[in-house]
């Protein structure tokens, strides 16, 4: 049995969104690459759900990137909405929980 720290959860969880942004973006480009070229998209259905499910980071830098899904109708207004809904809640929940700590009997 080896001696590794073991990481923090908080650190696991940015580890965890961090990756699943980067395969948002990725999935921008693939969808991209698809359009170009003539092949079978990515159904809007799921990039949509990618982007609502903590994913806003990674379709905006995909929608920048790839210079894709920037003009069209739901991916005009979701990806900027998404994008400060999801910073805000990534901001205030740590300070959620310890309030919570902090006023735990």
């Amino acid at each position: 049995m080896s001696n590794l720290p073991i990481p923090s959860p908080t650190l696991l969880a940015a580890i965890l969104i961090l990756a699943w942004n980067f395969g948002v973006m990725l999935l921008f480009g693939i969808d991209k690459r698809a359009a170009l070229h003539g092949l079978r998209r990515v159904p809007e259905r799921r990039l949509i759900k990618a982007i609502v499910f903590i994913g806003a980071v990674g379709a905006f830098l995909g929608q920048r990137l790839f210079r894709h899904k920037t003009r069209k109708a739901p991916f005009t207004w979701l990806v900027p909405t998404m994008l400060a809904v999801q910073i805000a809640a990534m901001i205030s929940a740590p300070l959620f929980i310890a309030g919570l700590q902090n006023s735990w009997p």
